[in-house]
């Protein structure tokens, strides 16, 4: 295949993951952390103050998101006294930064998203060069249609979020830490792969706390070097100890040479304590604060499409596979960065395990360079075909997307919830629905920090869960009395009480039909077509 056609091609993937992308942003509301990630990022280009957020995430991620801001010349209230405050108020901040502010929201919204989709797309191109060296150009294309598609990376590069760039620059770091393991080996220098993984290596530690778990990965392959050919781990102890160098000071730059202690390692010991602490998380109908071992295993088997498990496995039990290359490189930083994820008590997203698919993805398109057999190829074709039409079916609605264990979309709530199914994302899509029902105003059970009235939803609050230290989501006054229709709506998140005292609170609709699931994440039920459901729900909530 000649340069040009490659070159088109990898384009054309390209393309379709953009387009992919930008028609999920057109429908999606903000979801629960993107307003603080995206007044955080502009606070720091804007005010050269690294206090927002800090506790939660580094800050290049939400950097790169805010930069459309600075040209639309959007306001940064550092005035009001949440500011004086921000690690506490956060969340009231981001609400006026982004739905008080001379820009429109949504404005603002999208436009940020959109750098953020250059992170997959610089992804998608690190997994077809690595794939196309290590096993050919088959190999290449047949790892980027399995990028391209693969709707766990279209949800969350959408999204104003740290997981797709600690993603890609923990995918690039070990691609050019392979780069010096083999020149090393070679008796070589390569000065600019020192380099490359130096600014790898910071960029990777700027985008969330938890690439410091990319550390003992690198550890236990230059230990692997090191007993078996020293001579060679010493010429890459060096330039590791170049590299670790070079990220610390990529660190400082993109703090601006502001204090590490103060904001870097003030956040990691945060999150480290948090990990050791727990957080409320649901699976598979049962909740707890300290998490389950098996809860990354099951998001993994629930959220990962079926071809490509089948293609994970085929490409595991199939003996060629277990080269040197494809073990150190593709299978231990996948396998150690899960084990971690799952010794973790903070569990409440599949998006904390999307490192380990680049290097999967990766591996799996090894088998596009195996012996072409005529059934060999038939059964991959189809598996791929597969892949891409179930992953489209799902469209745009990537954020709640489960594989057919669960069997529909709208059935994922049974057994995850949160960042796995509901984020938040179906406001304005449940705006649209009420509207066209004609239906006035309802009762809102709301997960998310999105302002429902931005979307011209009238409604009377019910236990909204928003992080707010404020009541911000006051509601409207409504006289159900004088509505034909009466109906609540609920977020799956708090459908299931995740986060409740009472995760049992409104148990009593678990076997009621809803008239409709919005975004397969919103439950709308029509209170007055129910007489016990809605005598029961007067009874709980006491609205009249």
């Amino acid at each position: 295949m000649n340069k040009y056609l490659q070159s088109s091609l990898v384009a054309a993937f390209l393309a379709v993951h953009f387009i992919l992308g930008y028609q999920a942003i057109e429908v999606i509301s903000p979801t629960f952390d993107e307003p603080v990630h995206l007044a955080a990022g502009y606070s720091y280009l804007k005010a050269d103050d690294y206090r927002y957020n800090s506790q939660d995430h580094p800050p290049f991620a939400k950097m790169v998101a805010a930069v459309p801001l600075l040209f639309l010349e959007a306001a940064l209230p550092i005035q009001h006294p949440y500011w004086r405050e921000i690690r506490r108020y956060q969340y009231p901040f981001s609400n006026i930064f982004l739905y008080h502010n001379k820009v429109d929201p949504e404005r603002m919204l999208n436009s940020a998203r959109m750098m953020m989709i250059c992170f997959s797309l610089a992804l998608g191109l690190a997994i077809f060069f690595w794939a196309r060296g290590a096993f050919g150009v088959m190999s290449g294309f047949f790892a980027l249609a399995l990028w391209c598609f693969f709707p766990p990376f279209i949800a969350n590069t959408t999204l104003i979020t740290t997981d797709m760039a600690l993603t890609l620059f923990f995918f690039t770091t070990v691609y050019f830490f392979r780069g010096m393991f083999i020149t090393a080996e070679a008796k070589r220098k390569n000065l600019a792969l020192t380099v490359l993984f130096a600014l790898s290596l910071g960029l990777c530690f700027a985008s969330k706390y938890s690439a410091v778990g990319i550390l003992p990965i690198i550890f236990v392959l230059w230990a692997y070097l090191f007993i078996y050919n020293k001579p060679a781990s010493n010429k890459l102890f060096w330039q590791l100890v170049l590299g670790v160098a070079g990220a610390f000071l990529a660190l400082l730059l993109v703090y601006r040479f502001n204090s590490l202690s103060d904001f870097y390692f003030y956040g990691l010991n945060k999150v480290v304590n948090g990990i050791n602490s727990g957080r409320a998380s649901f699976l598979l109908g049962k909740h707890s604060t300290t998490g389950w071992l098996y809860y990354f295993p099951v998001t993994f088997l629930l959220k990962t499409p079926l071809p490509l498990i089948a293609m994970i496995v085929a490409a595991l039990v199939i003996k060629r596979t277990w080269t040197k290359d494809n073990i150190l490189f593709l299978i231990v930083p996948a396998a150690v960065f899960f084990a971690m994820s799952c010794m973790s008590k903070v569990q409440i997203g599949h998006r904390h395990i999307l490192p380990v698919y680049p290097f999967l993805i990766t591996l799996v398109s090894g088998m596009a360079s195996y012996p072409r057999h005529k059934i060999w190829k038939y059964l991959l074709g189809v598996a791929l075909v597969l892949y891409v039409v179930l992953s489209v079916k799902v469209h745009p609605w990537h954020i709640s997307y489960v594989n057919e264990i669960v069997g529909s979309q709208d059935d994922g709530y049974k057994y995850l919830t949160d960042s796995n199914v509901d984020w938040g994302q179906g406001l304005k899509e449940l705006g649209k629905y009420l509207k066209q029902e004609n239906a006035g105003g309802i009762y809102f059970s709301y997960f998310g920090t999105g302002d429902p009235s931005y979307y011209g939803i009238k409604y009377a609050p019910i236990g909204f869960y928003d992080s707010m230290e404020a009541p911000i989501r006051t509601g409207d006054n409504i006289n159900f009395d004088a509505q034909d229709k009466v109906y609540f709506a609920i977020s799956a998140t708090n459908l299931q009480g995740t986060y409740y005292a009472d995760s049992n609170v409104f148990g009593f609709l678990k076997n009621v039909k809803p008239k409709k699931i919005v975004a397969h994440s919103i439950f709308v039920y029509d209170l007055k077509s129910d007489t016990e459901t809605y005598k029961r729900f007067m009874g709980v909530f006491g609205r009249k």
